[in-house]
């Protein structure tokens, strides 16, 4: 399937009340970084079971694993995910692309969703729910390594303002972010050696949408436009927009490929969310599933051959993974709870 393509430079989102209300609250970086704030030590040791290796739930398929399967599970690959089968409470865990090798990273008393690979795969961005200066709860970003260990707040005070969906920089620098302010999202960033918080804009103007993710030179970011309308495209400067796909409904989790030429991301269609891929060398969009549930959250393996993504088409979201030009999907988990929020390691 092709999609219409508009590689032009758009209009940027307009003024917004922006400067106003963060002038009365925090100081808010809209250029350049600095600051002052340091990550903390770990706020609170893990419990005894996160880190340790979980008793499978899942069933191995008949016969067992084919050779590709056995090649993919031998790596030092792991899917991060948000499973509640702890119970009510959302928390992180690892595995191996096959679904085995499952680990609990995260047992906090709050939630914790929406995991994140650092680029060497040594750390965990992820969404935590905090108190802030004025005891009110806001979304906030909770850094872990891999192993679950040396947790900590990515920046020492709390934001004023929601922050979600954390993406790292290839260097590992900073980490995008979308900042809601007043049930406007904007596209952000958080400098890790500072803790500051910035809001991507040019020329005045400031950038609203959601999830933001870098391309693998850092050059580029895409991201979800205002209204979930659109994919979108900035320099890492701002300096630039392009569009990359218009979506009737709405669209989202838009990433790009290991090589970066290509960006996944979910659409709704005809009254059905699916994955997409689109080329961004031949500007051709590739339906990759076609059931008739929900499929969502797409994210690409590190060869660029499979995405992982959540869907909803056993009657529980569970996480799945497929050949990124379409076929037939593989359930890798099995469980009687929800397993969504799938990112593979780099």
């Amino acid at each position: 399937m092709s999609s219409p393509s508009f590689q032009h430079a758009m209009p940027r989102s307009r003024r917004s009340v922006l400067p106003r209300l963060l002038a009365l609250t925090v100081p808010l970086a809209l250029a350049a970084c600095g600051g002052s704030d340091t990550p903390l030590a770990p706020t609170d040791p893990p419990p005894a079971s996160v880190g340790e290796a979980l008793t499978p739930t899942d069933s191995p398929p008949a016969g067992g694993l084919a050779a590709s399967d056995l090649a993919l599970a031998a790596t030092s690959q792991r899917i991060a995910f948000t499973s509640y089968r702890n119970g009510n409470q959302p928390d992180i865990y690892k595995m191996d692309p096959q679904g085995y090798n499952v680990v609990r990273l995260t047992g906090s008393t709050t939630n914790e969703v929406g995991a994140a690979w650092s680029w060497d795969n040594k750390h965990i961005a992820m969404v935590r729910s905090r108190l802030d200066a004025n005891k009110v709860l806001h979304d906030d970003i909770y850094v872990i390594d891999s192993d679950g260990s040396h947790g900590h707040w990515a920046r020492s005070t709390p934001f004023p303002y929601f922050l979600s969906d954390p993406s790292w920089s290839p260097d590992g620098s900073r980490l995008l972010l979308t900042v809601t302010v007043q049930s406007n999202a904007y596209i952000g960033w958080m400098d890790l050696a500072t803790g500051q918080v910035g809001i991507f804009n040019h020329a005045g103007y400031y950038y609203w949408g959601r999830q933001p993710s870098y391309d693998p030179t850092g050059k580029w970011i895409v991201y979800i436009g205002a209204g979930n309308r659109t994919v979108d495209r900035i320099t890492a400067d701002a300096s630039i927009h392009l569009g990359v796909v218009a979506c009737p409904v709405q669209c989202g989790h838009p990433s790009y490929s290991p090589g970066g030429t290509k960006i996944a991301f979910d659409q709704l269609v005809n009254g059905n969310m699916d994955i997409y891929v689109k080329s961004l060398a031949t500007s051709v969009t590739t339906r990759v599933t076609t059931n008739g549930s929900t499929d969502t959250e797409p994210t690409w393996s590190p060869d660029g051959s499979r995405l992982a993504f959540a869907s909803s088409r056993s009657g529980q979201y569970q996480i799945y993974t497929i050949n990124a030009g379409g076929g037939t999907p593989t359930r890798i988990t099995h469980t009687a709870t929800g397993e969504v929020g799938p990112a593979w390691s780099h």
